[in-house]
């Protein structure tokens, strides 16, 4: 079964699910899709960070009453300039994986510049957390060549591509980025980046999509499964 690390389910807080109506329909096409377990990520700005166990609480319990068999992991993905203001006890709700290895998304920014990327993931690094980068491809300043990838990737950060980025849906440049990181090995897992069911999970088509372009079949399926499930259970080194 699939693993999700960059899913926003929670309704009403972000761009994501405006009701948890919406939210039980994108679990099911989630579970259609072959996943049975979903970080949820509302973006760090737009909730409150504190708030977060008691809404997945809630998303847990409406699960259970509509019989939809994926277990949800509270989780929050964080933009280069939320690192700073967040305290201690909302960068561990925000992190993922066992004591000692525990880590965060932090997303590859959309529209700002990758130095300040580089920053923030220093920052976490010395706050104790290993980083998993949130859709590297959607960055260009971070695609372009000295534009810190590389830098990110040796100090032991991770990358996440969205299959939507693989499927086209953000355009040529980032899906050739996402098939170019697949391919060489620099990208570790696939994620849908789901918001709504419009905009739903992907990942079966992505695995499907890196196979045509002559990905092993069973790495491409690794990226989607085994991998982000050992990320929870195993962890990543902060440096």
């Amino acid at each position: 079964m699939r693993t999700e690390l960059h899913f926003h389910l929670l309704p009403g807080v972000d761009d994501g699910p405006k009701s948890m109506d919406e939210s039980l329909e994108l679990a099911r096409l989630a579970v259609a899709d072959g996943t049975d377990t979903i970080t949820v990520t509302p973006h760090a700005r737009d909730v409150d960070v504190l708030t977060v166990p008691e809404r997945v609480a809630a998303l847990r319990a409406a699960l259970d009453g509509a019989g939809i068999p994926v277990r949800v992991i509270e989780g929050v993905e964080l933009a280069q300039d939320d690192v700073g203001r967040l305290t201690p006890e909302e960068l561990e709700i925000a992190a993922q994986g066992p004591p000692g290895r525990r880590w965060v998304l932090l997303e590859a920014p959309l529209f700002l510049e990758a130095p300040g990327l580089i920053t923030a993931a220093a920052e976490v690094r010395a706050r104790g957390y290993g980083l998993l980068i949130g859709h590297p491809e959607r960055c260009p300043s971070l695609m372009a060549d000295g534009g810190g990838l590389d830098e990110l990737l040796e100090r032991g950060a991770k990358l996440q591509i969205n299959g939507s980025s693989l499927t086209g849906r953000h355009g040529e440049d980032a899906r050739r980025w996402a098939l170019q990181l697949a391919r060489d090995g620099r990208a570790s897992v696939i994620a849908s980046d789901a918001h709504r069911p419009s905009r739903g999970p992907v990942l079966r088509e992505a695995v499907q999509i890196l196979t045509d372009a002559g990905v092993d079949p069973a790495a491409a399926e690794r990226m989607t499964s085994a991998t982000p499930r050992a990320f929870l259970d195993e962890g990543l080194r902060a440096a």
